[in-house]
Formats: C-alpha cells, sequence, structure tokens
C-alpha cells in the first residue's frame, strides 16, 4: 500500500473525530474532539517514526531529521458542522469524493504532508532538516494553541502551512476581528444569527413589533410580535463574496421601517464602503468585511465583523472609521498583523517548482484574505491545498474533494517536503 492509500485510510478515521472547540476537559482544553483529534494525530505520527510530543492537549509537534528546523503547520480543529448537508460531516466516500468536516480544512492536507514525508523516508532519502509538524486545536477559535507553542519554544524561522491555496501565498492581509456595540433600535426586539465571526452567516431570526415584507425573508406573526427569518449560503470570511449573508437579507428588510433600523445597513457591505473602510492598494487589493454574528441582549445590539484588510493600513486606523461611521462602541476581539515573503524567495520558488512540477500547470504567487499559521513565522507561507479556478467548499455543508484531487495535493506536498527538505543519501 503506497502513502497515499495509508494516509486516506488514517483520514477517514480522523474525520469521524468531531473536533469543534468545546468545554474543556482533561483532554484538551479547547473541549473532548479537539483533545481526541490531537491524540489521533499523535500515535499516527509516532507509528510512522517520528518523535511526537503533545503539549496538554493545546497542539502535538512531531519531528523528523536533524539540523535547521523547518515547520509545516496546521490543525485539527474545525469550525463547527452547520445544517444542510447531504453526506455525513464525519466521513463519507462517495462517488469518488471524499467528505466531511475538515477533509481540507485542515485535517486532509495535514495528514498529506505527514505521510509525505514519512514516504520520502521510506523511499530511501534522508532529512537534512530538523521537520517539524505542529498540529495546533485552536485555530478556528482564537489561535491559543499558537500562544502556547510561542511560551514554551521557539518557532522555526521557514515553513509552510498547508491551510490555504495553490500555487503558494506570499501575502496575507490583516485580520481583524471586531464587537460593535450600540443601542437596540426601536421596533427590533431581538435578533440572532451566526456562530463565528469568520463564517458567513447561513440563517438569521429577528422578532420586530410591525410586520415586515421582503421577498429576501419569511413573516410570520406569533405571541409577542412578528418573527422574521432568512436563509443564506455558508463561506469562509475571508471571502464573503462566495455566500449569501443572512443577517443582510433581514438588515434590508428593516431598512424601510425607521432611518434608526436604516443605519443597520452598513453592515451589509462586503467592501467596507458603508463603514468608511473600502480601503485598498496596490501589494494585497480590497479590504473585506464579514457580518459574522448578530445578537442583542437588553437594550443593546451586538454585530461581530471579521475584516481582511491591505497591508498598507492598520487595525487602529479600521476601528476608528468604523466607530465614527456607524457610531457605535468598538472593542478587537482578534487580530493578526499582515504577513509578506518576498516573492524571490528560495522558499517561494521551490514551493512554486513543486506544484508546477506536478500539475503540469505555471503560477505565480498569490494574496489571500484568509490567515493561516504561516503568519507566526517570518520565513513561512501558505501552500496549498485549494487549487486556483475551483470551487471551496471549505467552511460550507458538504465540504469535500475528489481522491483523484486529493492525490494531487499528496503529490504537490511530497514534491514540496523532497525540495525543501530531502537529499538522497548519498549526498547527506
Amino acid at each position: 500500500m503506497d502513502g497515499f492509500e495509508q494516509m486516506k485510510q488514517s483520514l477517514m478515521r480522523l474525520l469521524a473525530i468531531k473536533s469543534v472547540q468545546d468545554a474543556p476537559c482533561p483532554l484538551s482544553p479547547f473541549g473532548e474532539g479537539v483533545g481526541e483529534a490531537l491524540s489521533f494525530f499523535e500515535k499516527t505520527a509516532s507509528s510512522l517514526g517520528y518523535d511526537t510530543h503533545n503539549e496538554e492537549g493545546y497542539y502535538v509537534t512531531a519531528d523528523m531529521g536533524e539540523g535547521e528546523p523547518f515547520a509545516v503547520l496546521g490543525h485539527l480543529d474545525t469550525v463547527p458542522f452547520g445544517e444542510g448537508w447531504t453526506h455525513s460531516p464525519l466521513g463519507e466516500i462517495k462517488g469518488g469524493v471524499i467528505y466531511g468536516r475538515g477533509v481540507m480544512d485542515d485535517k486532509g492536507p495535514l495528514l498529506c504532508c505527514l505521510f509525505a514525508a514519512a514516504e520520502l523516508k521510506a523511499q530511501g532519502f534522508v532529512p537534512c532538516r530538523r521537520i517539524r509538524f505542529f498540529a495546533g486545536g485552536n485555530e478556528e477559535s482564537g489561535w491559543k494553541c499558537a500562544e502556547r507553542y510561542a511560551q514554551k519554544d521557539v518557532w522555526p524561522k521557514e515553513g509552510f502551512s498547508p491551510d490555504a491555496d495553490f500555487p503558494v501565498i506570499s501575502c496575507e492581509k490583516g485580520v481583524l476581528h471586531l464587537r460593535l456595540e450600540l443601542p437596540l433600535p426601536e421596533h427590533l426586539l431581538s435578533i440572532r444569527g451566526g456562530e463565528r465571526v469568520n463564517v458567513v452567516m447561513d440563517s438569521c431570526r429577528a422578532l420586530t413589533d410591525v410586520p415586515v415584507s421582503s421577498s429576501e425573508i419569511s413573516t410570520q406573526k406569533v405571541s409577542g410580535g412578528y418573527l422574521l427569518t432568512a436563509s443564506g449560503k455558508p463561506a469562509h470570511g475571508s471571502t464573503p463574496q462566495l455566500g449569501e449573508n443572512a443577517a443582510h437579507k433581514i438588515l434590508r428588510a428593516l431598512a424601510g421601517v425607521s432611518p434608526e433600523l436604516s443605519r443597520l445597513e452598513k453592515l451589509c457591505t462586503l467592501d467596507g464602503s458603508g463603514l468608511d473602510c473600502a480601503l485598498c492598494d496596490k501589494v494585497s487589493g480590497a479590504l473585506t468585511c464579514n457580518l459574522g454574528v448578530l445578537s442583542a441582549r437588553g437594550n443593546e445590539l451586538f454585530a461581530e465583523l471579521d475584516i481582511r484588510y491591505p497591508v498598507t493600513f492598520t487595525a487602529r486606523e479600521i476601528a476608528a472609521r468604523i466607530e465614527k461611521a456607524l457610531p457605535c462602541r468598538v472593542s478587537v476581539t482578534g487580530e493578526h498583523a499582515p504577513h509578506f515573503v518576498s516573492e524571490d524567495s528560495p522558499l517561494v520558488k521551490a514551493l512554486l517548482g513543486a506544484y508546477e512540477q506536478v500539475t503540469k500547470k505555471s503560477g505565480r504567487p498569490l494574496v489571500i484574505g484568509g490567515a493561516t499559521f504561516a503568519r507566526v513565522i517570518p520565513g513561512a507561507v501558505g501552500f496549498g491545498p485549494c487549487f486556483p479556478g475551483e470551487p471551496s467548499t471549505i467552511h460550507q455543508k458538504d465540504e469535500g474533494v475528489s481522491e483523484e484531487k486529493l492525490r494531487a495535493i499528496y503529490l504537490i506536498y511530497r514534491e514540496a517536503l523532497k525540495r525543501t527538505c530531502f537529499k538522497m543519501r548519498a549526498m547527506c
């Protein structure tokens, strides 16, 4: 059995573990499922010959070789499953497609790298660097695992994260998560939508004391008022244009009720123009804005935004613009500074060469709004697994990848690791 087939068997077992963040437990501060996934990764890596360490359920490291360290940074936690799946989110193969939450983000790609490096060593190649795999347990909900690593150890100076896009990512926009607080407008009694700020909201409900009509929502007379319901299409918060935000539909419907409610429509612009944040630069492109969570408590309304901003602007500047434009109270709940590695770096060239050799297609380094663990290392970049021009199911229902495509991903990572971390035995 080749390395890919072994990897696929392990992947199905890993997908069967629901590793969504939950209440702390002895296995992990991020919940039993995350802890179980980390333990599985540790045992799998150990069986392949890696030296492993489980840092109290925060993360697992797996090392191979000696010399200058090289990092492969991924995560085993996932976003919640959400609704509307037609295949099992805990792993199912049907019609040549592997379905499951995390199959592309990031369980599948991380296992591909782990097994690819082990296969290279089994074939007689010798690692001439110390390859360190980092499997985090909190990438989707705060990066506490990466913070813990920085407290306990020193990051390698170079590496890649298999949690982005091909051909290779040389620039990642800044990430800013904001919590906005403002008075609950008249006529709006309550509202609730969204689970995670970095996911496009796929459902939203509101209760009003006046009837509201719109083709985008349903309205039902209930005890205490009128229930408004809207459905959307989930997508990753870094690419809100790929989804349909359910909250946007309700806020647009409410805009005609009163001037105070009309103000909330400013939250519905994907480019941030409603909040005076339609920013852009030549290095990294335009800002994006996702309304991920919307809720009310007492007389206050809370909106949580996921903003991906160009590298030449600052988080403080953006927060100030929003506070003035709405106006509202703004607090920062999460932040990652922009990340940039030169297109001419040897690492970028090596990874791009691996992609081109396997796919027989030319490519250019990309800029993304997504935040990968590459940001924790100045010399690291994002590398796969999503192919250019192909639709992504990451953070969506029926997250999946064809077996053929997953094999191509495996081969690209194997070639990339061969170029960056291995030499033939006679040369070492």
